[in-house]
């Protein structure tokens, strides 16, 4: 049926669809991303084009949010929690801070409890559309000295991206320096900071860190990132039914996909940085109940900036709550 219906409009000008992404160009998620989008336009037989630019691409990352909304570009693959400052749902969704245990956990959420909801109408409340998203595997810390557990942090120096996960690491006793993601080793190796927030245990370790510090928890816990698919809402409204069904179809096997390579590449990094002489802290159940005990003052200040905020986070407290990851309130 679709091969019909292209044929017959093969003569008429693709569609074509500017999009933009933050991750790297030579990373693993990146080239996933450009396989989903030549997918799309295999199966569309050149109906669809899609052009994709990675990081700051067509504009400024930060701003690829506004670009979206006003047209200058049709979709993105970024991370709700670039654009906090334009509803608080988005910081909630796009990385709640110390929340999760590991992705398979955040998905039952957003799939059996339906919590993909909030996103999706935080996004259809500007004129944009949610395609899909996939979830990153948890972030890692790069410390140089021991973290065995949360009183451990207290007093080191800490370098994070401001935000929720800053103030998260405030309220545990460290402190927080906020450091371009680029003078994150420099810094390790000069001793201005003792520990850095940056990526999951195998960025870090591409990006030679365990060659500078010889510490960080495994698995990890603070920051486990969603990335997603998002489109303008007038650009998807020009899609034939068959179109967006091809596009839906290709989105589902990038989620898979991105997840699969994502847990093989940490497994790899695991025996790596081991073999390197890298200390893995594994935090107890305990010892993470006390740290999300912090977390959820964070998520609460979160939740007084809107009345879909209070909302998702209460749901949310509930629900972790029933998972064993909160004590009863």
């Amino acid at each position: 049926m679709y091969y019909l219906f292209f044929c017959s409009t093969s003569a008429a000008d693709p569609v074509i669809w500017k999009i933009q992404t933050n991750k790297p160009y030579a990373s693993s998620l990146f080239k996933i991303e450009q396989q989903m989008l030549r997918n799309i336009e295999l199966d569309s037989e050149g109906a669809l084009k899609l052009d994709l630019k990675g990081k700051n691409g067509f504009v400024n990352n930060r701003s690829v949010y506004n670009a979206l909304r006003t047209g200058e570009i049709d979709a993105m693959l970024m991370t709700p929690s670039y654009w906090a400052n334009a509803d608080p749902v988005f910081a909630i969704m796009g990385d709640l801070v110390a929340a999760w245990d590991n992705p398979q956990q955040y998905s039952r959420w957003l799939n059996s409890a339906n919590g993909i909801r909030y996103l999706d109408k935080a996004y259809a409340r500007v004129g944009l559309k949610l395609l899909g998203y996939s979830i990153a595997t948890p972030e890692s810390l790069l410390s140089r000295k021991p973290i065995p557990n949360v009183n451990a942090l207290h007093g080191l120096t800490i370098r994070t991206p401001p935000g929720m996960i800053s103030d998260f690491f405030k309220l545990l006793g460290a402190r927080v320096k906020n450091i371009s993601a680029g003078k994150v080793l420099s810094s390790l190796e000069q001793k201005r900071i003792d520990v850095a927030d940056f990526s999951d245990l195998s960025v870090n370790n591409q990006m030679g860190a365990y060659r500078i510090v010889k510490h960080t928890n495994y698995p990890g816990f603070h920051s486990m990132p969603l990335y997603d698919f998002v489109v303008r809402l007038q650009s998807w409204n020009k899609l034939s039914n068959g179109q967006k069904e091809i596009v839906l179809k290709a989105v589902q096997q990038w989620q898979l996909k991105a997840y699969t390579v994502s847990q093989e590449a940490l497994l790899k990094a695991e025996k790596e940085v081991l073999s390197q002489g890298v200390t893995l802290h594994t935090w107890s159940k305990g010892e993470l109940k006390k740290a999300r005990q912090q977390a959820r003052i964070v998520w609460d200040k979160y939740s007084t900036k809107s009345a879909e905020a209070k909302a998702l986070v209460d749901e949310l407290k509930i629900w972790l709550i029933n998972e064993g990851n909160l004590e009863e309130l």
